[in-house]
Parts: C-alpha cells; sequence; structure tokens
C-alpha cells in the first residue's frame, strides 16, 4: 500500500522501531568502535541515545510531525551519550527545524527535512571527518532529495535512502585509513545504517525487534593493539547546558582549544557538550558562563581501551531475564542484559512491556481506558528465539526469572531450554520480582563482568536469591481485586476498613501478607520498619525502591535507607507496566540484598 504522507503517529512508530535495531545490534558496534577513539562504546552510546528517543517517542500523544519531532529532538538532546550519539541528537535537531509548523509531511518536505538535518549534524562539530557517521548522513540525504522527484511514496524512499546508505557505509574504509588498517567500517555511520534498516523492516513488516544487544555479525571485532598512551586527550567529557539564547559558536570557540572532538548540539535554549579532554572541571566552568549546566560526566577512555583491548577475554556468558525485572533501561543496556518481554493489551490494543510502552504512557492509559490492562506472560517460542539468538555471540546463557509461584513465566523459560543443548543454559527461578529480581540479576552481572565461570555465576546468584529481601506497599487494592489476587468479598472489607497490605516474597517466592496498616503514611512506615528489622545484622547491603507512578514515595524511601543504613546509592525504578497492572498506581515497595 502506498504510503504519500508520515504524520505524528508515523513517525512515532518508525523511530521506536529503528531505536530498538541499534539496541540490538550496539554489541556489534561497540566491537569495531576504532574512530575517534577505541573505547569500545560506540554501540552503547547510541543505544542509549535512541533508547532516550524512543521513550520520548512512546509518551509523546502529539498527531502533527511538527511536535512529534520537536519531541524526538527534545529526547535525543537529554539522553545524548557520546560522539555519535551527540551527532544523533543533532540531527533530530534539524528534523524537527525543518517539520516546524507542518501537520503532515510529503516525501518532498521529507527530502528537505534531511538536507536540514545533515546541515545541522555537519554544523555541531568543530572539525568534521569524513569516512563516519556524517558521510554516511549526507549520501542518504542527497538520494532522498533525487528519490523524490520520481515518486511520492514514501515506501520506494526509505528503501533507496537505506540502500544509499549501505553502499555509503562500505566505502567508509577509502575515506579513512585507522578503518582500513582495523578492517571495518566507521562504527557510528553503522549505527545509523541499523537505525534505518529498523525503520525499513517496520515499514515492510509492522514489526519492531525485540532483543537487546544481539543480533547478526556475530564475533566481528576490530583489529586494534592495546596503546591507550597514544590516547591523548583523556577524558570523554559531556554536560548539557540550560539558558537563554546560548551562542553556540561562541561557546564551540572558548571550548576547542580544550581537546578534541568537540561538539556543541541543541537549540539556542539547550545545548548538549561533547569534547575529549585533559580538563573536564574547565569546560564545565566554561559552559557555566551561558546557563546551568547539568548531566556532567567524564569517561576515562585509557581505561576503557585497556578494559577493552587489555586481555583480550571477550563474555561467553549470556544473561537473560523478563521484563518483570525492575533494572533502569541504562544498566541494562550497558550490560548488555537480554529482556523477554511481556506483553499487555488494553482492549484490543497490543502492546510490549518495555519495549513500545513506558510506565508514564502506562499510567496514562491506567487513567483514561475503559478497558482493564490484560498481561501475557512470554511463550516459550518466545524464549526459544532470544537463546537462539544468543549463540554464535555466547557459549552459555544464565536465565534468572520471576518466581515460578506467581507466573508460569519461568516453565516457559525451562520448556524452551530443554530443547536447547543440555547445560547450555542455566534456568534459575528468582523466587522474587520486580526490584528483588533486579538485585539478583546485578549479582549475575558482575560475576560473568569478572570472569567466572558459568558454575560460580549460578553458585553467586543463587547465593543472592537466598539473602534478598522485597516488600511491597499497596495504595489500594482495586487491582488486586480486578486481578485476581485479592477476592471481591476480602477487597471490599479492606476499602471499607481503608487496609493497605505490605507483602513479601516467601523463600518458595509465594506471595504472602505481612502486614495490614490503615492508611497511606502508616504503610510506608511499616514498611520501612520492616526493611530494617530484616536487614539488621547484615552487611554489605544493597538496596533498590520500585514505584508505580509515585516518586514522591521512592523519594521517602530513598532518604529513609540512606538516613539508617549510611548508603549513598539507592537505585530507583518505575516498576514494569506489567507489573503495573497488578500493583495499581501508587504502590511502592523496597528490596535489599545484603549477606
Amino acid at each position: 500500500m502506498k504510503i504519500d504522507y508520515i504524520d505524528g503517529r508515523r513517525l512515532r512508530q518508525a523511530v521506536i522501531a529503528g531505536a530498538r535495531r541499534v539496541i540490538m545490534m550496539q554489541d556489534y558496534l561497540n566491537g569495531i568502535n576504532v574512530f575517534p577513539v577505541a573505547d569500545n562504546d560506540t554501540g552503547t552510546n547510541m543505544a542509549l541515545t535512541l533508547q532516550s528517543v524512543a521513550e520520548g517517542a512512546i509518551s509523546c500523544r502529539e498527531a502533527s510531525i511538527a511536535a512529534m519531532s520537536q519531541c524526538l529532538a527534545e529526547s535525543a538532546i537529554m539522553g545524548a551519550r557520546g560522539n555519535s550519539g551527540a551527532i544523533l541528537a543533532q540531527f533530530f535537531q534539524g528534523l524537527s527545524e525543518s517539520f516546524n509548523g507542518r501537520l503532515t509531511a510529503t516525501v518532498q518536505n521529507f527530502a528537505e527535512a534531511a538536507e536540514r538535518a545533515k546541515s545541522c549534524a555537519y554544523d555541531a562539530i568543530s572539525e568534521p571527518k569524513e569516512g563516519t557517521i556524517l558521510t554516511v548522513i549526507r549520501d542518504w540525504a542527497e538520494r532522498i532529495k533525487g528519490q523524490c522527484r520520481t515518486t511520492e511514496d514514501f515506501r520506494e524512499v526509505l528503501k533507496g535512502g537505506f540502500d544509499e546508505a549501505q553502499r555509503s557505509l562500505k566505502e567508509t574504509p577509502t575515506k579513512m585509513k585507522l578503518l582500513s588498517k582495523a578492517g571495518v567500517v566507521d562504527a557510528g555511520a553503522q549505527g545509523f545504517v541499523h537505525m534505518l534498516e529498523g525503520v525499513l523492516h517496520f515499514i515492510e513488516s509492522g514489526k519492531i525487534y525485540r532483543g537487546v544487544g544481539i543480533g547478526t555479525n556475530a564475533g566481528a571485532r576490530a583489529k586494534i593493539e592495546k596503546a591507550p598512551q597514544d590516547i591523548s586527550f583523556r577524558f570523554c567529557t559531556e554536560c548539557l547546558v540550560d539558558g537563554d539564547e546560548i551562542p553556540r559558536k561562541t561557546l564551540r570557540e572558548e571550548l576547542s582549544s580544550l581537546g578534541n572532538s568537540l561538539i556543541v548540539a541543541g537549540s539556542s535554549e539547550r545545548v548538549r557538550i561533547h569534547i575529549h579532554t585533559n580538563e573536564p572541571p574547565k569546560v564545565y566552568e566554561t559552559c557555566g558562563k551561558y546557563g546551568k549546566v547539568f548531566q556532567q560526566k567524564q569517561d576515562d577512555m585509557r581505561n576503557q581501551h585497556e578494559k577493552a583491548y587489555g586481555n583480550g577475554t571477550v563474555l561467553k556468558i549470556a544473561l537473560v531475564t523478563d521484563s518483570s525485572c525492575d533494572l533502569t533501561s541504562e544498566y541494562l543496556i550497558r550490560h548488555n542484559i537480554q529482556m523477554v518481554p511481556v506483553q499487555l493489551a488494553f482492549g484490543k490494543e497490543t502492546y510490549i512491556d518495555k519495549i513500545t510502552i513506558t510506565p508514564k504512557e502506562f499510567y496514562r492509559l491506567l487513567a483514561e481506558s475503559e478497558h482493564y490492562p490484560k498481561t501475557s506472560q512470554p511463550t516459550p517460542g518466545d524464549y526459544l528465539k532470544t537463546y537462539d539468538e544468543l549463540w554464535g555471540h555466547y557459549e552459555q546463557a544464565v536465565s534468572i526469572h520471576l518466581s515460578g509461584a506467581v507466573s508460569g513465566t519461568l516453565q516457559a523459560a525451562h520448556t524452551a531450554a530443554k530443547t536447547i543443548e543440555q547445560h547450555k543454559i542455566r534456568v534459575i527461578d528468582s523466587h522474587s520480582v520486580s526490584v528483588g529480581l533486579g538485585l539478583i540479576v546485578v549479582e549475575a552481572a558482575k560475576a560473568i563482568e569478572e570472569g567466572c565461570v558459568i558454575e560460580e555465576v549460578v553458585k553467586r546468584t543463587e547465593r543472592a536469591i537466598r539473602n534478598v529481601r522485597l516488600f511491597i506497599h499497596f495504595a489500594t487494592v482495586e487491582y488486586l481485586i480486578r486481578g485476581g489476587r485479592i477476592s471481591k468479598s476480602r477487597g471490599l472489607f479492606a476499602k471499607v476498613l481503608n487496609l493497605r497490605p505490605i507483602l513479601t516474597l516467601d523463600e518458595q517466592g509465594r506471595a504472602v501478607t505481612v502486614a495490614k496498616v490503615f492508611g497511606e503514611k502508616a504503610g510506608m512506615k511499616k514498611t520501612m520498619q520492616l526493611v530494617c528489622e530484616s536487614a539488621m545484622g547484615k552487611r554489605n547491603l544493597r538496596f533498590a525502591v520500585a514505584h508505580a507512578n509515585a516518586p514522591e514515595k521512592a523519594d521517602w524511601y530513598v532518604q529513609q535507607i540512606k538516613r539508617q543504613f549510611e548508603v549513598n546509592d539507592v537505585m530507583v525504578v518505575n516498576v514494569s507496566p506489567a507489573l503495573g497492572a497488578h500493583a495499581g498506581p501508587g504502590a511502592a515497595g523496597v528490596a535489599f540484598l545484603g549477606e
């Protein structure tokens, strides 16, 4: 069917699909990363940037292409990571500027927007290099412009643009000796092509990739010698600047003497800075003259290079979980954790947990939809597809899942694993959920990254399972009743008396009520009391807080935890939509892991 225009909704779905493809290919992109520095993080940075863009798209309800593209640009600037991520942010900024004021866009409008996006990407960089993502963006934009002269069908335009981007990508080693010597194409350019690939796949099939960090080109890796001393500017430094009428050209001139790989991306009100420098404090000080500076970050690229190429070890154990595991999207992406998603539906509208719906969008639908959300657990086929995609990248896998006592998710994973070679996959019942499961997965990730063999990874995971505790306080019993967790008669009794249950999971992973309290504040205080009593006498405590669209409650728990236990870091996560459907808004939970 011919597509002769795009609006905000179509752009939204296309961008989500493109982002998922890049996220799926991040490990490959990291392996071929050599420019501007071989620090093994281009794939992760692009994945994190596009994850932010995708989350912005999911939460945006605007139908016009102008409003949607502005939302994408703002999300890209806020979430941009690394050199290629900053370039992508400026690319989306250019699209937004060109689409300004439009409800829809024709292929001609799209060609103009592509040209504007290309120009903005080039303008953001102090020293543009050929053979990079910039070259591919330029060639893609030129092909788009040529295509729109012969057709008004977006399918043909996007297919032609993708073909040209692939051609341009293959030629990047001929334009840069560093790439030719390493035997790879430019990683940022490859990431851009993967984004276009995800868009085209969605246009042709209507499907969005679900994987995280797995894809084709298994084992591809740049030929790089360990030479961290060759990295003259050591710190990859980034920050965000908010101000009024920020003079980007002047700011770029002032920063240019402090390092290289300088990118100044964004608008006159918000600017993303990326620079390789030996003086991060001076970068922040200079930026501070033009506005408020936040999201300051500095990565030691010599250490990253040493870690990536110093000992030659490659992780051989994959880590798999399901979307009932609550960790930040950044942690999941950075540690390449594969997540098999739950599906949920509001009436006839279906969503993929944590992929095509965010907690923000879920709670909006929960408040507005006439339908009660229904969840469906992953099938054995979903797990089998994920496991099959691992081989070629990994030799073995540890698959840790939601308590088998409360869901059939675990059994589906077991069924799929039985069809795989024996001992290749270890399926583990976490006996937990949400951030309790999250802390267990974090422990397994640490063991894998420390180079442990699979028996030791399993041993440490099982020890974490024995030591983790989770307490959940519900703001209402309404959703427990709807989901069948509480009978209607008991639920009515609880509502009349304003009773709020506090649940935990026992050693078998069964949900049990440990307290019932009257009112909200009493429930929060009682939950914290139970946490303190259970954590008493334990050492090396790690905490996590989950909330169902109740950030103020999460903040209260964090402050209490820091005061009671003198810890600095507490992970805070908005619970997954699949769990929010059963917990209801306002629920909050505290998990801890100690020894």
